[in-house]
């Protein structure tokens, strides 16, 4: 049974609950919590109090402590904001009367105290400033003493009664009963004698306690039920009637059209025609109800706070807010002490080892190798990843008139042994379908790659197979066989990437992997390059491993990937997209570990082929210096955990979608189009430098020390983004503005006291944050043209990059105070001078 009383549990340690969400249809029900509703954004209708009332943007009700109440989506789209409270805190079991929607004038004054205050909750829980705990609690009693002066209005009945506790116990078990059989016949008097009331009096009580009429209750929820089979089944509409209790298809057409403004086939045609995104809107990823996985894009990012935060600054006779806590604050400080004794450990950086680009073809143009030679000359990675290498586009598969397949590798040929000449190893992911072997036409990105399983398994094993036979002969076994050739990308977003199923996925895993090792047994085969979704979400990854286990396919090494993003648990209400905590990389690390380990997979190699703050290549965030310790962050965060980690991607010479103008327009790469470092790339240059054997590692800071006795000192200020922001709420993110969306926090002081120096040092300071060397914030400043000229392009690129301090120190005690601003990062390091 669904009990309609509702437990609602307090959140981080506050009196309270207060949270954003996106409401289609809440259920009649009930709870001891006062509840204020503020609508950011659309509308909704809402059931109080035996009234109907439609609440528009800006407009704020109050729900009071067991008041029966039920919520809509009109023909809008809705977001609110909830704050639900214990009676307690009103000091009485006062009845407030407080409705915008009424539009009484003389409250409009006293309303916007309550949305100050609200405002202020929001932000200060957001921001998570010091303190934060105490000031939300001061906002709340702040509230609740406007609420009892301005809008009491006698004493609250439901409250006060004892006796009123079995009156809902009973129209729980009478809600309970119609939400199971709402599809047979259910009278008003059969309902009565089941809770031995007269006709009468259970019609009068049912009226009071839920604001209408026995019978319409009745025959909103069958519509309700009618609704969701129209759009999920391919019921006949007489089926669906009947279905849901519904006498005859008559007077199911005439109540649904009274409630929905259509027929139930008008309905049923719009919820089944297909939409077409624009790909110039924003975008936030699906739920798990849209995908599986949670993964990639919905349209419309939202931008509803806006409505809310506007009284931050507004003032009225019964409230002076506080502003905004200043950003000067000082963090805590951390002391790190290294004596002579101090042990140190070997580690490999396993985020040197493999980097990621777009797709094959663009490692045939210019601009984008020239970017590469520069990167790795500062960052010797081992291995390249990137899609399409069977793409069209590459031409590597044709046929003859009489069907007879002609391979064509002179695109891979160039691209190979371009990145052979410069070291690099290509990390092969075997993706897309060649358009003649493509069992149908489902294709993926705006470079059109197709997604499809073959046609004929027998002739994408033969491309495969040749495809292996060309690079042996053409660079040596000895060299291939330090290759890793990885099977598709991401196959369990079906739809997405893989147009086929779940079944036939391991099959064509399982056929290539034979056509590869049949070539040359040696060679390393594995993947599948897993979506995160799937991981928390689904037994994807268990049914993978247990087919590969049952029929001995190899499988050398685990791939998957891992964004911010999501992915929506099934469990999960209907929320907006939500952003994970920071340590949600490392968490879904061990959570696969854990099911490698009890499928004995446990030493297969691990490798995280794709990474990055989100997975929408337009997040503005990704230009910023934010992006900078949160590369230093996840690297230090998850070291002799994986193989490798591959950061997506080196450079926004990138085409998924269509490229926007702006220079800086939130690309996955390191690199911008115009050969601009960005923050993040400065991240990877700086770990670099580090030595290879782990001095300390803590909260913000890692040291290292090389062989010859140098010694390196990185400190990260890492700063996650707010709550607003993570929900969902990117109305504070804009080409020019874009760190309003994280915590609050202040500068953060480290002390380094070295007692082990000996001689004579030279200490070398990297300095990089907003003010030294953020190539972003430097073109924000310049005024943030949209079209660089050469003259700008080599102004940015000079005050690109961390500003390097000097200084030759003695003695054998040594100390050093290091202050981060948020975002901000320092490296030190001391070589030994002779």
């Amino acid at each position: 049974m669904r009990y309609l009383y509702e437990f609602i549990q307090h959140q981080d340690d506050l009196p309270m609950k207060l949270f954003v969400n996106s409401v289609k249809h809440v259920d009649f029900h009930w709870h001891k919590e006062v509840e204020i509703v503020y609508v950011l954004q659309g509308s909704i209708i809402m059931y109080l109090d035996q009234k109907q009332y439609t609440l528009y943007e800006d407009d704020v009700i109050v729900v009071n402590s067991m008041s029966v109440h039920k919520i809509e989506r009109t023909n809008q789209d809705n977001v609110l904001l909830t704050l639900q409270f214990g009676p307690e805190l009103l000091n009485t079991n006062a009845f407030i009367s407080c409705n915008s929607a009424l539009n009484n004038d003389e409250d409009k004054l006293r309303l916007t105290s309550i949305k100050q205050n609200l405002a202020q909750m929001v932000w200060e829980i957001n921001k998570k400033t010091k303190g934060y705990r105490s000031y939300t609690i001061g906002r709340l009693q702040t509230l609740c003493g406007c609420l009892l002066r301005y809008f009491s209005d006698g004493t609250n009945l439901d409250v006060e009664e004892s006796s009123k506790e079995y009156d809902y116990k009973r129209l729980n078990r009478v809600l309970a009963y119609i939400d199971s059989h709402y599809s047979e016949k259910i009278t008003l008097q059969d309902m009565a004698a089941s809770e031995h009331l007269s006709l009468h009096y259970f019609s009068h009580f049912f009226t009071d306690k839920i604001g209408i009429p026995f019978q319409k209750y009745l025959t909103l929820i069958r519509l309700e039920k009618a609704q969701a089979q129209l759009a999920g089944s391919e019921k006949k509409i007489s089926e669906i009637a009947l279905d849901c209790g519904f006498a005859n298809v008559k007077l199911f057409n005439k109540y649904f059209k009274e409630k929905y403004g259509c027929t139930p086939g008008s309905y049923r045609e719009a919820s089944l025609a297909p939409e077409f995104p624009n790909p110039n809107q924003n975008r936030k990823p699906k739920t798990y109800e849209e995908s599986s996985s949670g993964d990639y894009y919905e349209m419309d990012t939202l931008n509803a706070m806006g409505s809310l935060y506007r009284y931050l600054d507004e003032k009225t006779e019964t409230q002076q807010v506080l502003l905004p806590p200043t950003k000067s604050l000082m963090e805590e400080q951390h002391l790190i002490e290294i004596r002579k004794d101090h042990t140190t450990v070997m580690y490999e950086k396993h985020w040197n080892i493999t980097m990621t680009a777009g797709r094959a073809a663009e490692g045939l143009r210019e601009d984008w190798r020239r970017q590469l030679v520069e990167l790795r000359a500062r960052i010797p990675f081992r291995y390249i990843r990137f899609h399409g290498i069977f793409n069209d586009e590459m031409m590597v598969y044709s046929e003859n008139e009489d069907g007879t397949p002609v391979y064509n590798w002179s695109y891979v040929d160039k691209l190979y042994d371009f990145l052979l000449d410069q070291g690099i190893r290509p990390f092969v992911e075997l993706s897309f379908m060649p358009s003649l072997l493509a069992r149908s036409n489902e294709t993926i990105f705006q470079w059109k790659g197709n997604i499809s399983p073959p046609s004929d398994p027998a002739r994408w094993e033969a491309l495969v197979s040749e495809f292996i036979r060309h690079c042996l002969n053409r660079y040596g076994a000895q060299e291939v066989k330090k290759w890793y050739f990885e099977v598709w990308n991401e196959p369990d977003l079906a739809g997405v990437c893989w147009a086929g199923s779940k079944e036939e996925y391991f099959a064509f895993y399982e056929s290539t992997v034979c056509a590869i090792k049949s070539v040359l047994i040696e060679l390393k085969t594995g993947g599948p390059a897993m979506g995160y979704g799937s991981l928390w979400n689904d037994t994807w990854t268990e049914e993978f491993l247990s087919y590969c286990q049952k029929r001995e396919v190899p499988l050398d090494f685990f791939s998957f990937h891992i964004y911010s993003e999501y992915p929506k648990l099934k469990i999960d209400e209907d929320r907006l997209t939500k952003i994970m905590p920071p340590s949600f990389y490392k968490e879904s690390i061990e959570r696969l570990r854990e099911k490698m380990n009890a499928s004995s997979y446990g030493h297969v190699e691990l490798h995280v082929t794709e990474w990055n703050f989100s997975l929408y290549d337009r997040n503005l965030l990704h230009d910023t210096m934010f992006m900078a310790p949160f590369v230093i962050y996840h690297t230090m965060n998850t070291l002799g955990d994986v193989k490798a980690m591959a950061f997506w991607s080196f450079t926004d010479v990138f085409e998924e979608s269509i490229v926007p103008a702006s220079p800086f327009y939130g690309g996955f790469g390191l690199i911008n189009r115009d050969g601009l470092k960005k923050p993040a790339y400065y991240a990877f240059e700086l770990m670099q430098k580090l030595g290879d054997e782990l001095l300390v590692k803590g909260n913000g800071y890692v040291g290292t020390r090389k062989s010859d006795g140098s010694m390196q000192f990185l400190f990260y200020h890492y700063v996650h983004v707010d709550q607003l922001f993570a929900s969902g709420d990117w109305s504070e993110l804009s080409d020019s503005s874009r760190y309003d969306v994280f915590e609050e926090k202040g500068i953060k002081a480290f002390e380094l006291s070295l007692h082990m120096l000996s001689g004579t040092y030279k200490c070398t300071s990297y300095r990089l944050d907003r003010e030294h060397g953020s190539v972003f914030d430097e073109w924000i400043r310049m005024g943030s043209p949209d079209s660089l000229t050469a003259e700008e392009i080599s102004y940015l690129n000079g005050r690109s990059g961390p500003v390097i301090r000097s200084e030759i120190v003695q003695g054998e005690h040594w100390r050093r105070d290091i202050l981060l601003p948020p975002h901000g990062i320092t490296l030190l390091t001391l070589d030994r001078q002779y």
